[in-house]
């Protein structure tokens, strides 16, 4: 399918409740201007609270405060810190599956063997919580990766156990 029926036959869903506030539930739909009725009386008809608040909250921030400039110091804080989550996984022999452009999400292939919902029971019994793929795909297709947040990965104890973990997985597979 060619890129621009593809972009036709798609709609975009947002929102704003990781960069604003995460108690804000307020997002958003970019779609061809002939689904939005058909999307709006969906929406009204499924929706339980009036969210009247919460939309005006978002368009005063999106319209008279310092939106932009809050997002850039987000979007460079979360680089640093995907260097930093990087780094830490590398050495203890994690190699990203991709490593994004930008994000706070990274997806990370484990070593050959290795089960990540294991691993991540084992990291749990110390106080660390990962996610491991599995959970995020309906296929289960993704028991041997794990998804980092950069943002919660500066404590070294995460690297610390999960280095452990591993050596001791790896050598009992």
């Amino acid at each position: 399918m060619p890129l621009s029926t593809a972009c036709r036959a798609s709609f975009h869903i947002g929102s704003f409740s990781k960069s604003v506030s995460a108690s804000l539930r307020c997002g958003y739909i970019a779609a061809r201007p002939d689904w939005i009725e058909s999307l709006t009386n969906l929406k009204i008809a499924t929706a339980f609270g009036g969210g009247r608040l919460a939309a005006d909250v978002v368009l005063k921030v999106l319209t008279d405060s310092g939106y932009r400039k809050h997002m850039e110091s987000i979007r460079l804080r979360l680089a640093r810190e995907m260097e930093k989550t990087l780094a830490g996984l590398q050495s203890v022999g994690i190699e990203p599956w991709l490593v994004p452009r930008a994000g706070m999400f990274l997806w990370c292939r484990l070593p050959q063997g290795l089960d990540a919902a294991s691993v991540a029971r084992s990291c749990l019994k110390e106080g660390i919580v990962l996610a491991p793929g599995n959970a995020f795909s309906q296929s289960l297709s993704a028991g041997d990766f794990l998804r980092f947040n950069v943002a919660q990965c500066h404590d070294p104890r995460i690297f610390e156990v999960l280095s452990r973990v591993l050596n001791q997985q790896a050598g009992s597979a």
